[in-house]
């Protein structure tokens, strides 16, 4: 009896090793099987194969996709270049690392009519992915509300009251379902069920996929039994039963990171290849560099593997070494930084931006500071350290990036280090956008100050990183209008007639909590609705404080209102400069030393 039970138990309780439908495709079948034209296809940020897959698949021919995608970085705006876009619904689209800024490809196609681009911000765009996956019409947000997004976007958003008796005003966001979701994730079984990164828009990812109404295709680093897969069950993200096909792609981000494995030793993670990707940028400024480079990286690679080879395993080798919370020792730049006490503008910038965080973190109590990937990550990072040495506890969050409770570690590259696996590898959580911005900024445990860039603000804070004309186009929101919903914003802009402006050509943000505004010359205060000079910065053409006031007025779009104490600031520190020094030791964003 004891066998014959045992035979029972062993037939129809046993698990085995692999289990459900085979859908391991090789990439290019799996693009020709469930891509077609016309498509409106939500790409994720990690899946750079795909990408590339896509642009052999169809180059030369006209797919129309409409692409949705939270960030649009290098390979996806390659996608674009390449005519396989008409539609662009995204949050930010821009030339990303080493520093951020406008990309002449999307200026071009934006001018010439060939790309239509649909903005939104980090968290209303995942709220609106949200919303379709749950398969609701809507979503409410707090983001979009006073900007022009709203004003561009009234067929996908409205605003109405509460109608349960606060009488407050909430935003509504359509729901998006895109046909089909392209994901790249760290492991999968055969059966599809997959791990993504846990950082960098892998929520929103998650919900791209969960909102398609054909399915997933997905890549991986590793194809894994599905006795990894329950072993490690909590960090599956993505059912395989949503799932379409899978294939094994090992470096499949590249030239992003795969910097997190959850210290899983199966799960081998990379860095960001900084070379590759400036190397791409300096391609893009000229249709012939980057008609070159499309072809030697992407259409003479006719597979992922063959893409690998050229990379070679000395560079791969190099990039997964620095994978490590302590390669920023091994960096040798660091050995280089300047020790001078000499500084300039952008450094005194950074570090009255910095001074006022700290002083803002202690007198109002704030629990969090929020910054984004501009050079208001230095500011952050200089007022972290400054606020530890004087024990006092506060948390940083990198918004979209969905990094919390860090302590930034000087950067193991010569870029700066607001990404890489020294800084991101001391998290106490990595989450997501719809935590960060919708819970830590703007729900009801919220107490955080912002500190963001742009490129223009006006006398009475509202803030534009989107486009300067009608057929123009900067960078977008990304997280920038979800931050203003923090208890208060100090605003980094480099001053200028075109920068500090009468008003601003778009709003992407609204000013209400734009509360401090910090230049290259000065410091503004809002006082009522308008900003005041309360502060001047020193500076090597200031010789007196009446020069100092007629530079910054000739340098400011509004007419200038002064404080009736005016005061300078006081010169950075050589501590100061050197811990400044070491997040950017290229001098990126601060200027090479």
């Amino acid at each position: 009896m004891t066998n014959t039970f045992g035979d029972f138990r062993d037939k129809i309780f046993r698990l085995d090793e692999y289990q459900g439908k085979n859908k391991i495709l090789q990439l290019h079948e799996a693009i020709d099987r469930y891509v077609k034209p016309g498509m409106t296809i939500h790409i994720s940020d990690r899946a750079s194969a795909l990408t590339r897959a896509l642009i052999r698949q169809f180059y030369g021919a006209k797919p129309d996709f409409t692409l949705v995608a939270i960030m649009v970085t290098d390979q996806l705006i390659n996608l674009i270049y390449c005519g396989l876009v008409k539609k662009l619904i995204t949050s930010n689209c821009s030339e990303a690392l080493p520093t951020p800024g406008p990309s002449r490809i999307i200026q071009d196609a934006i001018k010439s009519r060939a790309l239509e681009i649909e903005n939104w911000t980090l968290l209303s765009l995942a709220q609106r992915l949200m919303a379709g996956a749950l398969d609701l019409p809507f979503m409410p947000t707090k983001s979009v509300i006073g900007s022009s997004i709203a004003a561009e976007n009234q067929n996908s958003f409205c605003e109405l009251r509460d109608p349960f008796g606060t009488e407050a005003r909430v935003g509504l966001v359509k729901a998006l379902s895109p046909d089909l979701s392209l994901i790249h994730g760290w492991a999968s079984d055969p059966e599809g069920n997959i791990i993504t990164a846990p950082y960098l828009f892998s929520g929103e990812d998650a919900w791209g996929a969960k909102a398609s109404k054909y399915g997933v295709v997905a890549t991986v680093e590793c194809i894994v039994p599905t006795q990894f897969m329950r072993k490690h069950s909590a960090l599956v993200t993505i059912p395989g039963y949503m799932v379409n096909s899978v294939s094994p792609a090992p470096l499949g981000a590249h030239p992003l990171s795969m910097a997190t494995n959850f210290a899983i030793p199966e799960l081998e993670p990379y860095d960001t290849d900084y070379e590759f990707v400036i190397q791409r940028r300096r391609a893009s400024q000229s249709n012939d560099d980057l008609d070159n480079w499309i072809k030697t990286w992407v259409l003479d690679c006719p597979t992922h593997e063959a893409y690998l080879s050229k990379l070679g395993s000395a560079r791969v080798d190099s990039l997964k070494r620095r994978a490590t919370a302590e390669s920023w020792k091994e960096n040798p730049v660091l050995s280089s930084v300047s020790r001078s006490p000499e500084y300039n503008s952008r450094e005194m910038m950074v570090i009255a931006a910095a001074r006022k965080l700290e002083e803002l973190v202690c007198k109002n109590g704030y629990k969090g500071i929020l910054f984004g990937i501009g050079i208001s990550c230095l500011a952050a990072y200089v007022a972290y350290h400054k606020l530890k040495q004087e024990r006092h506890d506060v948390e940083l969050w990198l918004g979209g990036a969905g990094f919390y409770g860090f302590s930034p570690q000087p950067s193991n590259t010569a870029y700066p280090c607001y990404g890489d696996p020294p800084t991101i590898l001391t998290s106490k959580m990595i989450s997501d956008v719809i935590n960060t911005y919708g819970i830590f900024i703007g729900g009801r445990w919220g107490n955080s100050i912002s500190v963001l860039s742009a490129a223009e603000v006006d006398k009475y804070g509202n803030v534009n990183s989107t486009k300067t004309f009608p057929d123009s186009y900067l960078i977008g929101a990304g997280g920038s209008n979800d931050a203003v919903n923090a208890r208060e914003v100090l605003l980094m802009v480099p001053q200028s007639p075109r920068r500090l402006v009468e008003k601003v050509h778009y709003v992407t943000c609204p000013g209400e909590r734009v509360k401090v505004l910090v230049t290259d010359m000065a410091v503004f205060h809002k006082m009522g609705e308008e900003f005041v000079l309360t502060h001047y910065l020193p500076h090597p053409s200031f010789r007196s404080k009446e020069e100092a006031i007629e530079q910054i007025r000739r340098n400011c779009g509004w007419e200038l209102k002064l404080a009736s104490s005016l005061v300078q600031i006081q010169p950075p520190s050589l501590e100061e400069l050197a811990l400044l020094r070491t997040f950017d030791p290229g001098g990126h964003f601060i200027g090479a030393r």
